[in-house]
């Protein structure tokens, strides 16, 4: 098929699909711990989300148990025109591109014998959702974008001795993209792709005695090669786009301090700087786009009270340093910059089998700020963004 690609519209393509290459990474979409931002999820191991966090600490876990996380998430994003110019001018001074969605996971473990342990789990390690609407001064590059992850994790425990286990496991992540945006003239521009990828996780426990253990967990990097559409006013085009979900690594404690108080905490790391490049393919063209992002560092803090035998309060806070802050590196689909967590929850314990975790979470982006260039043009603008995470986890021991 020949189709005129105009520079400006292939520009525009590529732009967009670059940012979602370095989406954010959401823990809570995994249902790890979001009663506490995150603290102590290696180290914990209560229930069978521990497949997922921490799969050597599987062992922990001494009778068959299955769980559900049922979860809703609301981004309340706004952006802020300051001065836009050339073709980004003329669009709306004030834009609200915040989404709603729902989410879940399941979670199974069950231990083998005295010394191994097995479970899987079925979750969603990342993504990317946001909406500006047509009139946005940046439609051009994007007006609304969503970019979906699932992950089937199955993994095994070896209990080497009274302190130490280990864990090993696979990972089959399933991504794909979709996204919207005007091209030129108007012209409703559509961009879709999916891929399937493989990958693996690492993980360690270690147990001082019954009130102090540490936890250690790795995720390897996948990348995925989005094949897909591009469609431009019912035409179409064979595209590619390569998209990375980077390495993590997360070290957890828990601590008993008394015996109704429990003091967790974890620090993480993020390898977005695996994401230097990426290659776009588009109608049998490729163009290599450079980035600049950072690795991203993560420290989180939170505790337990136990209010009586049923009831368990917590709570904690969490701090993750930005992959970008250059104003002229920054897209419309991902506004990136310091995120802090504030979260709070309580643990119902029904009867020895059912046990409930209720937990709302509040994600600060802060206000980044956009100052992108193209066909000497600029968008620039003011962001706000912050997002709304609140659910249930349940586990079923048999």
């Amino acid at each position: 098929m020949n189709t005129k690609i105009t520079v400006p519209l292939l520009l525009s393509l590529l732009v967009a699909n670059n940012a979602l290459a370095g989406a954010y990474m959401f823990p809570e979409l995994g249902g790890v711990n979001v009663s506490t931002a995150g603290a102590g999820a290696q180290a914990l191991a209560e229930g069978a989300e521990t497949a997922f966090a921490n799969s050597a600490a599987m062992t922990k876990i001494t009778q068959p148990t299955l769980a559900f996380n049922i979860q809703g998430m609301v981004s309340d994003i706004a952006y802020n025109d300051t001065g836009s110019d050339g073709i980004f001018a003329g669009g709306e001074s004030s834009t609200q591109a915040g989404t709603a969605m729902p989410a879940g996971a399941m979670y199974y473990v069950t231990p083998i014998n005295d010394s191994w342990s097995a479970g899987i789990a079925l979750v969603s390690a990342g993504g990317s959702v946001i909406d500006y609407g047509a009139d946005f001064s940046g439609a051009l590059l994007l007006q609304d974008a969503q970019l979906v992850t699932v992950q089937l994790n199955p993994s095994v425990a070896y209990k080497v001795n009274e302190q130490l286990s280990l864990g090993i496991g696979l990972v089959a992540e399933y991504g794909q993209l979709e996204q919207n945006f005007a091209g030129t003239d108007k012209f409703k521009t559509q961009a879709t792709g999916s891929d399937l990828n493989i990958g693996y996780t690492l993980s360690g426990l270690y147990e001082f005695n019954d009130d102090h253990r540490l936890g250690f967990s790795y995720r390897s990097e996948i990348e995925h090669g989005m094949d897909g559409n591009l469609t431009i006013a019912n035409q179409g085009l064979d595209s590619s786009v390569g998209i990375i979900m980077p390495a993590t690594a997360s070290l957890s404690g828990y601590h008993n301090v008394t015996d109704k108080t429990a003091l967790l905490w974890s620090l993480g790391w993020t390898q977005f700087s695996s994401v230097a490049t990426t290659d776009i393919e588009l109608d049998s063209r490729i163009v290599e786009i450079q980035r600049q992002w950072d690795d991203t560092v993560t420290a989180c803090v939170g505790g337990y009270y136990q209010l009586n035998d049923k009831w368990r309060l917590e709570g904690g806070i969490s701090y993750e340093s930005s992959p970008q802050d250059d104003p002229r590196m920054q897209y419309p689909d991902v506004p990136t910059g310091e995120l802090w967590k504030y979260a709070i929850g309580a643990t119902y314990d029904l009867n020895q089998n059912w046990r409930m975790n209720f937990y709302y979470e509040y994600l600060d982006v802060g206000t980044p700020s956009i100052e992108f260039q193209l066909a000497n043009s600029t968008l620039r603008g003011d962001y706000s963004a912050n997002i709304h995470f609140f659910g249930l986890m349940t586990n079923y021991r048999f």
